[in-house]
């Protein structure tokens, strides 16, 4: 999904736009608008301060193996993840701190290859650790941001705002009131959209490798195994995944990208809450039946051509 399909499906004649977590928040509202922006402003900045892996002072920087008081925020998304861990066979996992700095520090030119790593998180009320693992293991990345976005949109709701549309980057996205129509860009190389869906309440998260060229065979992504600490081999390029829950899309579609089309049909099969779309790298579309879901003209004819 990018900046140029996504358009809300209704008038929204309020929004605030600022940079936080590494992208851009965008918020669109109607109804009240006095002390909206600046309190959804503040709160975001609060969140990025407790979660961010790129500042030594935030709350997931400081966690290790040592009991540590944490916000409730920040406990509500660990509290996430380790559920998410759990019912994702082990998929998705926010211990991949390490792994993302050595991965960076790979593409500035050190040759260091990534080590796996499995840690255990551990929470008691308002305290945290992480055991078995090394120095600052925990990457909250993409769950973070669906937590931000629900909040967020919580927030507007609560202050008086109606139809409320949260967008924290392209990747994770939450609705209140008027259903919004998001657009679909493709992951594979070639066409720019594959369609638009039509997200009545809750949230949409995308994983996704863009620029995939279709063929038969599994390729790595940007999703790493945490087993491995390497990028995942999978033969999906692509993943949407809409429900109640930011966190819940956010953990289900990495994981889903990460194990690869038919696990992640039969752990989706067990998740009723949730709708999906895979894209894979052999050029196929498969869509939960419940999902709005219009593709472009043209695209099954496109596909056809590309095999």
């Amino acid at each position: 999904m990018d900046d140029r399909s996504f358009r809300p499906s209704v008038q929204r004649p309020h929004s605030a736009t600022f940079p936080t977590m590494g992208t851009l928040l965008r918020v669109a509202w109607a109804g009240n608008n006095h002390g909206i922006a600046a309190a959804l402003h503040q709160k975001v900045r609060h969140l990025e301060r407790l979660m961010t892996r790129f500042r030594e002072d935030s709350e997931v920087s400081r966690l290790g193996s040592q009991w540590v008081e944490v916000s409730s925020d920040t406990a509500a998304v660990l509290g996430a993840a380790k559920l998410y861990e759990h019912q994702t066979g082990g998929h998705f996992s926010v211990l991949v701190g390490r792994q993302m700095r050595e991965w960076e520090a790979i593409a500035g030119g050190d040759a260091a290859k990534p080590r796996p790593t499995r840690g255990k998180i551990e929470i008691d009320g308002p305290r945290c650790r992480i055991l078995d693992a090394p120095e600052r293991p925990v990457d909250l990345g993409g769950i973070a941001k669906g937590y931000a976005a629900d909040q967020l949109r919580d927030l507007a709701r609560s202050m008086g705002a109606t139809d409320v549309l949260v967008s924290l980057g392209t990747s994770s996205i939450s609705v209140a009131g008027a259903p919004a129509t998001i657009g679909l860009a493709s992951p594979w190389h070639g066409p720019d959209r594959i369609g638009s869906l039509t997200l009545e309440l809750g949230a949409l998260a995308v994983s996704a490798d863009p620029g995939t060229r279709i063929g038969a065979q599994r390729r790595r992504s940007h999703v790493l195994n945490p087993d491995t600490g390497t990028p995942a081999l999978t033969d999906l390029c692509g993943v949407v995944v809409t429900g109640a829950d930011g966190m819940a899309c956010e953990a289900f579609s990495t994981a889903y990208l990460a194990m690869g089309l038919s696990a992640a049909m039969h752990l989706d099969a067990q998740h009723p809450e949730l709708n999906t779309v895979f894209m894979t790298v052999d050029g196929r579309l498969l869509a939960s039946p419940d999902l709005k879901l219009r593709t472009v003209s043209g695209l099954q004819a496109w596909f056809e051509r590309q095999r």
